[in-house]
């Protein structure tokens, strides 16, 4: 491994009683600390080039030093740097995060260090160094406090016993507790309601124009800090909408997004300056769109509402068109609209969907093409004044037969469906040729016997379309006379079964609930990424832009910075 990688990489370290620091060099060596079979984040060198993120909108503790703010939560602790006002990669399973059981947290008033206790450890996280460290000691840590000298150590009581612990990760157990003259206590929420009664009275408040989403929640505060140098400024924690800057004084409040509306990703389109995320509906916080920009700075969340409810519902596809979203859920087919409105509009059976069950997405600026378990729909996009009778359903075609992938290629619609791959030429100007003027061919586009068997997935670039069945890739050339080819480099068994088919002119990617395929379109060698292993969980989607790959998985998103070539570092 290059010197100039291995001085950027972080430190992870496993301290047990006695077990001094281990740096960040062994670490490297080692494959790191993670979980899921080592490390992925030793694997991938610095944290820029791959950056594993989950939801970060429930936080149960909350810590401020002099220069950081940190943010307990299920996914890991968020990192927030006052002096830039920017978010840090956050301490998560890739670099060592595997308890999720915080009982205890607080902000090191000595250096900029977070000190967190876990049932049997008290365990500190440096992130200017990226250094963890864990102490083991007997029972479940509720109570931190440290030493008044500049250097102290802390002292945790954990089953009403105390144990003293060094910075170094020695721990000493205590006959009695520490002088409560010779102790820095860190604030708890109940100090801060205790200086500023009006932040619990008035709550309603102070979160009037940010806290409620449009399904009429509201959520409450779990944690909150004082800023050390400053007691006007207030850090809250929220049970579902994530970290706020609060400044008492004035009663006003800033919310500070970071992360994905819900871990649990089912779908992922890209937009111009980052991707959008749609959730599987297993979070019984929060459900609907989520973005992040290419820098991770910048998050967006948007809501169900009442008329459209997401709670619980399942994505399984998502296009973004201009100012519109277009999201296929085991529910229907819904539009959200991504300017300041933030309008829905949804269709089910009960507007003419052949089926509530959406798998695919082609959209143009007319309107979208979606694909159900029960046939194709053309769904136009023509503000509200669509006719009430229709609601701008206008056209169907492939009644009966399950759509599972959809490709726009010029003014040709290319359908994989449980009965093999499908051509519909015109379906890409439906404004003009309208549903009277449409004409399909439903049945296979070739003889080859494995373009008549359920296509699972397609993918098109250059002059090339690739239709991944339940057993193999079949290659095409849609515009020029030619037999279709299989691919015997993208085998459909490295991935278990195949969820999403995606390329460009640098690299074909194939995702299934068992890892992401990385082939090079150059003649490179393949490269598998298992899940979970080098990912965190099983591969749901995947969008890819010039510089980045975003990986949805069952349990956050995955963001690679590209390499020159296309492939991965």
């Amino acid at each position: 491994m290059p010197d100039h990688f291995a001085t950027r990489r972080r430190t992870i370290v496993a301290v047990a009683a006695a077990v001094s620091v281990v740096h960040a060099l062994n670490a490297c060596a080692t494959g790191g600390g993670g979980s899921g079979g080592g490390s992925p984040g030793g694997a991938f060198g610095r944290r820029d080039e791959r950056q594993f993120i989950g939801s970060f909108a429930e936080v149960r503790e909350v810590a401020v030093s002099r220069r950081y703010v940190f943010s307990a939560t299920p996914s890991g602790i968020g990192v927030f740097d006052r002096l830039v006002n920017a978010w840090l990669p956050p301490l998560t399973r890739d670099n060592g995060f595997t308890d999720i059981q915080i009982t205890v947290m607080a902000a090191d008033p000595a250096e900029d260090a977070v000190w967190y206790g876990v049932p049997g450890a008290i365990v500190s996280y440096r992130p200017q160094v990226e250094q963890l460290q864990r102490t083991m000691i007997a029972g479940v840590p509720d109570f931190i406090a440290f030493d008044k000298s500049p250097l102290g150590d802390l002292y945790v009581r954990a089953g009403g016993a105390w144990t003293r612990v060094s910075r170094t990760g020695l721990a000493s157990p205590m006959a009695r507790p520490p002088a409560p003259a010779a102790v820095v206590v860190p604030r708890t929420l109940a100090d801060v309601y205790a200086q500023f009664p009006a932040l619990r009275s008035q709550q309603a408040l102070l979160f009037r124009n940010q806290q409620a989403d449009r399904a009429l929640r509201s959520y409450a505060v779990l944690s909150g800090a004082v800023s050390p140098e400053r007691s006007s400024e207030v850090w809250l924690g929220t049970s579902g909408d994530g970290l706020y800057k609060v400044d008492p004084t004035f009663q006003q409040s800033t919310a500070l997004r970071f992360g994905p509306l819900t871990s649990d990703i089912g779908a992922v389109a890209l937009a111009s300056d980052g991707v959008w995320m749609a959730g599987l509906g297993q979070s019984p916080l929060r459900a609907g769109l989520s973005f992040a920009r290419n820098d991770l700075q910048q998050w967006r969340w948007i809501d169900g509402t009442i008329a459209v409810p997401l709670l619980g519902v399942r994505t399984n596809t998502l296009v973004v068109r201009a100012q519109r979203a277009w999201v296929g859920t085991e529910r229907g087919l819904v539009r959200v609209r991504l300017d300041a409105g933030e309008a829905m509009a949804a269709w089910t059976t009960l507007d003419g969907m052949p089926d509530e069950r959406v798998y695919a997405l082609a959209a143009t600026d007319a309107g979208v093409w979606a694909g159900t378990a029960r046939g194709l729909v053309w769904v136009t996009d023509s503000s509200d004044s669509r006719n009430t009778r229709t609601r701008g359903i206008a056209a169907r075609v492939l009644d009966n037969t399950s759509v599972f992938a959809l490709q726009l290629i010029g003014d040709t619609l290319w359908a994989g469906t449980s009965t093999g791959l499908v051509a519909l030429p015109g379906a890409g100007r439906m404004e003009s040729v309208g549903a009277t003027g449409l004409s399909t061919i439903a049945r296979p586009v070739s003889a080859d016997p494995a373009l008549r068997r359920p296509i699972r997935a397609l993918a098109w670039s250059d002059s090339i379309l690739l239709a991944a069945t339940d057993d193999g890739v079949v290659q095409l050339t849609p515009r020029r006379a030619s037999e279709p080819v299989r691919v015997p480099a993208l085998d459909v068994r490295l991935v278990g079964s195949v969820r999403r088919l995606l390329m460009d002119d640098r690299t074909v990617w194939m995702a299934g609930a068992d890892g992401l395929l990385v082939t090079p379109r150059n003649g490179g060698a393949p490269r598998l990424l298992r899940a979970p292993g080098d990912l965190p969980g099983p591969v749901t989607d995947i969008a890819a832009s010039r510089d980045w790959l975003w990986v949805g998985t069952t349990v956050g998103i995955v963001r690679f910075r590209r390499m020159v070539d296309g492939g991965l570092p």
